[in-house]
């Protein structure tokens, strides 16, 4: 199941807009100010939980002097046979229907509604419906690769150390216990895992292809270093900001799509390779190629590089007027 379209109103800098969303990939462009983050806070306040009220109204709608909150409305389509499977547990409306719409229109379930043709159907277990869809991941700042992570860092669960532990999973280790232990297992599963690590981030980071990662423990603390074909081993922190933003990028993007079913999630990224140079923005623009496979992905961008020449009918032109922003 994926996003084929989406309705905004009154939210923030849009009155009103409604466009259709690529299969794979959609490039929302534009200059700085027109509202592109918008749009992706948008989408991302459509999850249940996420903050939506009339602090959120764009200020020159009706909606804002009548105290009302915005409205965010998604339309899926591409209902595969298991999505049918299990949508038909919440109303039996769903067992011909090839698109559904769903819109938002204040915080709590109840301001959920659920269209099938033009026809607002009731729902048995309205969260559970909602837990069932493609979950929105918003993407705006990432956590950079760090030099370093104690075991409790890593055990604790915190967003601070999320990308070393995304590191850890897409070298196999998901406990990360297993490479502090002083014994041969333990020094195994390291060098493994620092293998596995350096092979992925070898196949999407094109401009060196000799770059390698090595895990080390020392006592309760994980060293992470980095060399290439021109130095030693050194730290993530000693490396260009474009690198360390991409290999975050990647590590953080990979680990989520390790387990996940085709299109469990859709991405939303904000201001793609921002500190990328143009080359590393053409490598990301494989990367997301590949990630696209298996999820939808929307980002915003003002590069030129960060465009897809061989695909212009997934560029979003974002432009922002006297009545707001526009697609």
């Amino acid at each position: 199941m994926i996003i084929s379209r989406v309705f905004v109103r009154a939210y923030k800098s849009i009155f009103e807009l409604a466009f259709p969303l690529d299969a794979k990939i959609t490039s929302l462009v534009g200059a700085n100010e027109s509202g592109k983050t918008n749009i992706l806070k948008a989408l991302h306040s459509f999850s249940p939980g996420s903050p939506f009220d009339s602090t959120l109204t764009c200020q020159y709608s009706d909606y804002y002097y009548q105290g009302k909150c915005p409205e965010v409305a998604l339309e899926f389509s591409q209902i595969s046979k298991e999505n049918r499977r299990n949508l038909l547990r919440f109303n039996e409306a769903f067992k011909d229907s090839e698109t559904i719409l769903v819109k938002k229109e204040g915080p709590s379930l109840d301001d959920y509604h659920v269209f099938v043709g033009e026809s607002e159907i009731a729902l048995r277990e309205k969260d559970m419906f909602l837990a069932s869809l493609p979950k929105l991941l918003y993407f705006d700042v990432i956590q950079l690769l760090k030099n370093r992570a104690t075991l409790s860092d890593l055990m604790d669960g915190g967003d601070y150390y999320r990308t070393e532990r995304n590191l850890l999973r897409i070298g196999g280790i998901n406990n990360p216990e297993i490479i502090f232990e002083d014994s041969t297992r333990g020094r195994r599963a390291s060098e493994e895992a620092g293998r596995l690590i350096t092979q992925q981030i070898r196949r999407a980071w094109s401009q060196e292809p000799t770059i390698e990662i090595k895990l080390n423990v020392n006592g309760n603390i994980l060293y992470i270093d980095i060399s290439d074909g021109t130095t030693v081993f050194d730290t993530p922190e000693s490396r260009s900001l474009g690198f360390r933003w991409y290999l975050s990028f990647y590590i953080n993007f990979i680990a989520q799509t390790v387990d996940a079913r085709a299109n469990e999630f859709i991405f939303l990224v904000d201001e793609a390779g921002i500190h990328l140079h143009p080359a590393g923005q053409k490598d990301l623009i494989k990367v997301m190629e590949d990630l696209s496979i298996k999820n939808q992905i929307i980002y915003t961008t003002h590069s030129p590089f960060m465009i897809n020449r061989e695909n212009p009918q997934r560029v979003r032109l974002v432009v922002k007027d006297k009545d707001g922003t526009t697609v």
